[in-house]
């Protein structure tokens, strides 16, 4: 059985919530980039952008909110009509889903936790 078109248009959007702020700003691979550096006294960024600044700090948690909704719910989505796709799709795909989570839920931590307001 092949998926339904209806799923898929849900499924892409759900993954260019996660792509698109991932191309254009690279959040989260700057997080994991300076926060992996060992030694480095002022860790180097992947790629400078805007979100780094201070002043846009909530702006930030809020695009790394929504990459973490939109990757658990294209995983949901996929588990959800793992009926419809193949095997050999499935589980490469739910690992890569799973593995995108994991790594930025542990990014929100580090955001939250090294927050200048933070308590």
């Amino acid at each position: 059985m092949e998926i339904e078109s209806k799923q898929k248009k849900w499924l892409w959007i759900s993954l260019a919530m996660f792509i698109v702020p991932e191309i254009l700003w690279n959040p989260v691979v700057n997080i994991l980039y300076s926060f992996f550096q060992s030694g480095e006294i002022v860790p180097q960024v992947f790629r400078s952008n805007f979100l780094l600044e201070y002043r846009y700090e909530s702006l930030f948690k809020i695009i790394i909110t929504i990459q973490l909704i939109s990757i658990i719910l294209a995983l949901f989505r996929v588990i959800k009509y793992r009926k419809n796709i193949r095997n050999l799709v499935l589980w490469p795909f739910i690992f890569i889903c799973l593995l995108l989570a994991i790594i930025t839920t542990f990014v929100f931590y580090l955001i939250v936790i090294f927050s200048p307001s933070f308590p």
